[in-house]
């Protein structure tokens, strides 16, 4: 334990060191290996939370909106490839949260564009489209269209059924998506170091320096640690620059560079 306290102190004074004095980066250079992981994960894991928590946040949202649709459905069953309502007298409806969008339309009541408009929506994640001839699923940008002749044994009790499981499965869909949004910033901060690096080894010709990838890729890593951190800061209050990726490299470029020349 107290090995690893040693370790983290020093790792950390090495960031801050070189964020004060850039000279003090060209100490990244004998980073250990398993040490350099460590920090490219826990940078990975800081990019990570904000994305996390604004997906969190949407999937909340779409569960409880596909309670709410869920209990919308109205009673149906599919004979003779047609759509059979419980109650005759419904003619069709649009019922919209902000992240489902529920739509009964087997006599035509709705025009296709009128349809359209309601799923135009920038939050709509998913859409329940029951029109004459067939029910459409439409998912962001990819549908899935059901003729009424290849669903006779569906109902609604379906439907609500396949609703009801987006809202009781919400720990195990948390966990997939902070592993996919873990993957997604580690192949983000991979891709600033890669630039960082690109571009710092273009330097080391010009100023006719020698050092082995890896080098250059360890300090890579520790001089984009505290732009790093500071985006991460404003993205988690959801502020989130147009060009953060840019100045994150850019900052490490020239921290680079001034080692160098120091």
């Amino acid at each position: 334990m107290m090995q690893k306290a040693v370790i983290t102190i020093s790792i950390v004074s090495l960031v801050k060191d070189s964020f004060m004095d850039p000279k003090k980066l060209l100490g990244a250079k004998s980073l250990k290996k398993g040490l350099a992981f460590w920090l490219f994960f826990l940078l990975s894991l800081t990019v990570s939370i904000p994305l996390f928590l604004d997906g969190y946040a949407t999937l909340q949202k779409f569960s409880a909106d596909a309670g709410l649709i869920a209990d919308k459905i109205p009673s149906f069953t599919i004979s003779d490839s047609e759509l059979q309502l419980d109650n005759s007298t419904e003619k069709g409806f649009i019922y919209k949260t902000d992240t489902v969008l529920l739509a009964f339309d087997s006599q035509e009541v709705y025009t296709q564009r009128e349809i359209e408009k309601e799923m135009s929506s920038p939050d709509l994640i998913l859409s329940l489209v029951f029109s004459k001839d067939a029910f459409t699923l439409y998912a962001q940008d990819v549908s899935f269209r059901l003729p009424y002749e290849q669903a006779a044994d569906i109902t609604d009790q379906s439907f609500q059924k396949l609703l009801r499981n987006f809202s009781s499965d919400q720990l195990f869909s948390g966990v997939i998506m902070l592993l996919f949004s873990l993957f997604i910033s580690s192949f983000s901060v991979l891709l600033t170091l890669m630039i960082i690096a690109l571009f710092a080894n273009v330097l080391t010709g010009f100023m006719r320096k020698k050092l082995p990838l890896g080098e250059i890729l360890k300090m890579a890593l520790v001089a984009s640690v505290v732009p790093v951190l500071f985006f991460s800061l404003l993205n988690g209050f959801d502020i989130y620059p147009m060009v953060q990726d840019e100045a994150i490299a850019l900052i490490g470029v020239f921290y680079f560079y001034k080692a160098l020349k120091d």
